[in-house]
């Protein structure tokens, strides 16, 4: 086994090795993420297809002086290893370590962050012109993913690009997949270009057009190299790229994006190319692990696991908060016809994809395009349907003018059913669901809603379905966070779900705790413990954050005078704010409180517990509020007391 890897710590390493050793290189590229992966968990199949397209790069192009602006980050790992973080790897996705994602802050060379898809092309566009404005050389690339370029905002980068003129390359990393099969008729038309009988007279054609680039009649003598790999290893012809020649681009491709001495060659005439230039590469999600090659769909993401085997190493038969969801919408069309689930290029993780097998004509996956979604969704709502929505908190922020527009404005019976609010954990920042209570709350004719459990999303689902039919009818959103659903003894019986009140669950004399969402069981765990040391506190279960139950809010506080409020969401605008508002507007402003949430900063990755903790978003830490509250005095790390705040 060779050992170049260790002995790269940037991309100029890259320079002096020969193409043979920079094969090799790619095979422990491969291997490294794998033996990573198996022990911390992260994306998976898309790294490891990326591996040689992003050798290629780096070889060819000399960065950070050169511009490389990747697209979500899925497939960065490749490049994080070429760019000295090799070493860091076994802290991938841990609480002070590096990221799954780009950032900025973690190294020259993460030029651009990512998180969120389809934003690689506009961002780039902008170092292009930035750089034309001071008169600078370097190479621009945007690199994106065929699923990437289905959203909008991709294809809007594409067309200000394309007749721009200036010095501009999309690297198009094409594996014909989302995180499950691409959709729409973009992917359509991609497909297409794969399978078209461009390779009829393949030798003539690719000595054509490579004839065309800087250098061609070197480029055209490796043609014929290039044709003893693959029929796949080739210049197509000007036809097959004739969606992206409208759009300006002089379009190169498809090439086999595993074939490395042949990207190393194209790239290295793409670099002396005037104007935009779009690289079409084939490549294949989980190559040089075969299970992952097998089934990317399922080895996009993943948790530790044995790699001889592939078993992951912790299983769970607890329910998750999404496959409760699954299991309700389920019900929910069987009851009711008008049902339609939709997603955004998320079937597995919102669980959607259990829905399109009972109902696939009822199923709707629109691609990587929120706001898409969400306008269809209204258009269903308009037209008489009962569409659930199911997005991610932190993606859903995409669809946010639709939301206002084109729902709430006009009242539609649109469920929107909200997976990943709150901490997310290891994805980090570009992920956590830390803002949904706050952007949704300030929207007219929007009901939100929060459970604290399994069974009560269950009910939140059904109550929202029998919303949209009621005198009340609006459109609502459920968010409910990533995670097992565990059970958990609350001493009684779930009460019915009832338009905008509130649930109590423990009556206290000193001091109320208002949680809601996952903050809920913290709240009552708080609680249990207080009363342990005879503070009488008590419980109430929001489940609304809009409408708020004024009267079990108001009663609680008139009489414990003393509130503490905690809430999965950032503090600035949230379930809390309107808490406070409400006590303000009734008058009640001698009573105490304490805000417990997000603080305002973004969140670092690492496990869900962890985050928690660093936000003050414990039990221990609203059993320590509820302390202060009342005067008393907190149990010290030693056990010794100490006098409250």
């Amino acid at each position: 086994m060779t050992d170049h890897l260790s002995r790269i710590h940037s991309p100029a390493d890259l320079k002096s090795l020969s193409v043979e050793q920079l094969k090799e290189v790619a095979v422990e590229l491969r291997q490294a993420i794998v033996d990573n992966l198996s022990k911390t968990g992260g994306h998976f199949a898309s790294n490891l297809g990326a591996v040689d397209l992003i050798l290629a790069l780096h070889t060819v192009y000399d960065v950070p002086v050169d511009k490389i602006i990747w697209d979500v980050g899925h497939q960065c790992y490749a490049h994080k290893m070429l760019t000295g973080r090799l070493k860091d790897f076994p802290t991938l996705r841990q609480y002070g370590g590096i990221s799954g994602f780009l950032r900025r802050e973690e190294s020259e060379y993460d030029l651009y962050g990512a998180g969120h898809a389809s934003t690689s092309i506009s961002a780039a566009y902008g170092f292009a012109v930035a750089r034309d404005m001071v008169g600078g050389k370097e190479s621009v690339l945007a690199v994106i993913g065929d699923a990437g370029l289905t959203g909008g905002l991709a294809l809007e980068g594409l067309l200000n690009a394309g007749y721009s003129n200036r010095n501009f390359t999309v690297v198009l990393n094409d594996n014909e997949m989302s995180i499950a099969q691409n959709v729409g008729a973009l992917s359509k038309y991609l497909a297409k270009v794969r399978t078209s009988g461009w390779y009829q007279d393949v030798e003539r054609r690719t000595k054509s057009v490579l004839r065309r680039l800087p250098g061609g009649d070197i480029a055209s003598r490796a043609a014929g190299g290039m044709l003893k790999h693959s029929l796949t290893h080739l210049v197509a012809p000007e036809h097959t790229g004739l969606l992206f020649e409208e759009m300006g681009f002089e379009y190169i491709g498809p090439l086999d994006g595993h074939d490395l001495p042949l990207m190393l060659d194209v790239f290295r005439h793409v670099k002396q190319m005037q104007g935009p230039v779009l690289v079409h590469l084939i490549t294949v999600k989980g190559k040089g692990y075969e299970r992952g090659e097998d089934d990317p769909r399922k080895w996009h993401a993943v948790t530790p696991f044995e790699p001889a085997t592939g078993e992951a190493y912790k299983k769970s038969s607890t329910p998750t908060y999404t496959s409760v969801f699954a299991s309700a919408i389920i019900e929910m069309a069987e009851r009711d016809k008008r049902v339609v689930g939709i997603t955004a290029a998320m079937p597995d993780g919102t669980g959607l994809n259990k829905f399109h097998e009972k109902f696939p004509d009822r199923y709707f996956d629109t691609g990587i395009a929120e706001e898409h979604a969400v306008c269809f969704a209204a258009g269903l709502a308009a037209a008489g349907q009962r569409p659930v929505a199911a997005i991610y908190s932190t993606f859903l922020q995409r669809a946010y003018d639709l939301i206002i527009h084109d729902v709430a404005l006009q009242n539609l019976p649109v469920i929107f059913a909200i997976d990943r609010a709150g901490l997310v954990g290891e994805d980090g920042g570009t992920h956590h669901g830390a803002f949904d209570l706050s952007y949704l709350r300030l929207i007219p004719n929007l009901v939100v809603m929060a459970p604290k459990d399994g069974e009560e999303l269950a009910a939140m689902l059904r109550f929202s379905l029998a919303h949209t039919d009621s005198p009340k009818a609006s459109p609502i959103a459920v968010r409910y966070p990533r995670g097992n659903a565990l059970p958990y003894d609350w001493g009684r019986q779930m009460q019915p779900i009832e338009y905008g009140r509130a649930e109590t669950l423990l009556e206290g004399d000193d001091v109320t705790f208002i949680a809601i969402g996952s903050m809920v069981q913290a709240a009552f765990e708080a609680a249990k413990t207080l009363r342990d040391e005879g503070i009488s506190a008590g419980v109430i279960n929001a489940r609304f954050a809009k409408p708020l139950d004024e009267n079990a809010i108001l009663n609680a506080a008139r009489r414990t005078q003393r509130v503490v409020i905690a809430e999965e969401n950032v503090k600035m605008g949230g379930f809390g704010s309107g808490v406070l508002e409400l006590l303000s507007e009734r008058g009640l402003t001698g009573v105490r409180s304490r805000l417990l949430g997000i603080p305002d900063h973004f969140i670092e990755h690492g496990a869900p517990d962890i985050l928690r903790k660093l936000c003050g978003l414990t039990a221990d830490d609203i059993a320590a509020a509820g302390r202060d509250m009342v005067g008393a005095a907190q149990p010290s790390l030693e056990g010794r007391a100490v006098v409250g705040r």
